[in-house]
């Protein structure tokens, strides 16, 4: 008796492991925006106190997420870069259907538009 329950509680510890790691992937987007006539391409890992984006051009950076929340199928986030020697913080809002999302974004006093793909 004690190794079946021995070995269910193994079986339980590995079926959560499992999960954790699904849901942490499950929160990689790749985000495609478009701001006062700037396109850009980033990859958003979407996770609380660990997640960032980074530009999916070679050699970008990742700079971690400042702000994150979600509530049902929207999401909120925003994290710092530079540009010109200015730091300027982008802050999206989108809303989640499935494995994409769209919605809009904000920097510098400019607004735009974004959608991305679950990865």
């Amino acid at each position: 008796m004690f190794m079946r329950f021995r070995s269910t509680l193994i079986a339980l510890a590995l079926l959560t492991c499992a999960a954790s790691v699904q849901a942490d992937s499950g929160n990689t987007w790749r985000v495609n925006g478009a701001i006062s006539g700037r396109t850009f391409v980033l990859d958003c890992k979407l996770v609380q106190g660990t997640g960032s984006c980074v530009d999916a051009a070679p050699g970008g950076k990742a700079k971690p997420l400042t702000s994150l929340s979600t509530s049902g199928d929207r999401a909120s986030w925003s994290f710092q870069t530079r540009h010109l020697f200015i730091n300027i913080t982008l802050a999206f809002n989108g809303r989640i259907t499935g494995d994409h999302m769209s919605g809009t974004m904000s920097a510098a006093g400019r607004s735009g538009t974004f959608t991305a793909v679950r990865r």
